[in-house]
C-alpha cells in the first residue's frame, strides 16, 4: 500500500474508533455523575491528563498503522495489523462499556484485552517495522496502567 493511502486508512480507522469511544464519557451528564460518584484510587489521573495522553497515543497509533499498512505483506505483518485492529476495537469499546454501560467488571476485561492486543501489536511489529513497534510501546504502558486502574476501581466498589 502506498504511504499516502496507508496514512489515510490508518488515520481514518483511529479517528473512527476514537469518535465511537469519545461518544461515551464523563462529558455525558449521567456518565459524569456516575463517574464522580465512584471511589477512585489516589493514582487516578485527572481528566485533563487522560485527554492529553490519549491525543498523543492516538497519534502514535496512526503512525504505527501507517507504517504497518505500508510494509510488505508477510505473516508477521498480518498478525501486527490484526492486533492493531483489535486495539482499535478496544479504543472504541472500553468507553462504551465503562461509561456507557457503567460495567466495571466488563470494562476491566476490555482493558485487559486491549492491553493484550497492544502488546501483541508491539511484538509482531518488531519483526515488521521497528519504528511501528516503538510507536506502540507507550500504549502498552498506558493500557497496562488502565488494567491496574480498572481492577482497583472494581475492588473499591466491592468494599
Amino acid at each position: 500500500m502506498q504511504t499516502r493511502t496507508a496514512a489515510l486508512v490508518s488515520i481514518g480507522s483511529v479517528a473512527a474508533a476514537a469518535l465511537v469511544g469519545g461518544s461515551f464519557g464523563p462529558q455525558e451528564p449521567s456518565a459524569g455523575v456516575w463517574y464522580a460518584s465512584l471511589r477512585k484510587p489516589p493514582f487516578t489521573p485527572p481528566g485533563s491528563v487522560i485527554g492529553i495522553t490519549w491525543g498523543f497515543l492516538e497519534t502514535l497509533l496512526c503512525v504505527a498503522g501507517t507504517r504497518l499498512l505500508g510494509s510488505p505483506p508477510s505473516s508477521a505483518r498480518g498478525v501486527a495489523l490484526a492486533s492493531w485492529a483489535a486495539t482499535l476495537v478496544g479504543l472504541a469499546g472500553y468507553p462504551a462499556v465503562f461509561f456507557g454501560r457503567k460495567r466495571l467488571g466488563e470494562s476491566a476485561v476490555v482493558a485487559t484485552a486491549m492491553f493484550a492486543a497492544t502488546a501483541a501489536t508491539t511484538a509482531a511489529a518488531e519483526r515488521v517495522d521497528k519504528p511501528a513497534s516503538a510507536a506502540m510501546a507507550p500504549l502498552v504502558l498506558w493500557t497496562g496502567f488502565a488494567v491496574v486502574l480498572s481492577e482497583e476501581l472494581l475492588r473499591l466498589r466491592a468494599r
